[in-house]
């Protein structure tokens, strides 16, 4: 579906609500230029780099990567909350299955790991 808000550039697929803060939304956007998802909402909450997830990954585990990026978002809210600053790792864990989150351009790069 088409936002207006992000012109016709852009594509929704999703919406991600912090569950501790129903009020923190963020969007996973197609760009249809590149192709890509990103998110959108990371830096306007807590000045972070939005997080990029490549469109073959998101076809394969939709569902996986919305829960991934739920996670994020939540954890980044409460270090904000316990005014300690949030820094993306590399590389962690989540649901036993392990993820890099390199820095690719001017986002972060969101991957499963085999």
């Amino acid at each position: 579906m088409n936002d207006p808000d992000y012109g016709e550039d852009r594509i929704v697929l999703m919406t991600i609500q912090n569950r501790q803060k129903p009020d923190q939304l963020i969007k996973l956007v197609q760009n249809r230029f590149n192709g890509h998802f990103e998110t959108e909402g990371l830096m306007q909450y807590f000045g972070l780099k939005e997080i990029r997830v490549e469109t073959e990954d998101i076809i394969a585990s939709l569902q996986e990567y919305g829960d991934v990026i739920s996670f994020l978002l939540e954890t980044m809210s409460a270090a904000k909350d316990l005014g300690i600053p949030y820094v993306y790792e590399n590389e962690f864990d989540f649901k036993g299955v392990r993820y890099s989150l390199r820095e690719k351009d001017n986002l972060r790069l969101l991957k499963r790991l085999q």
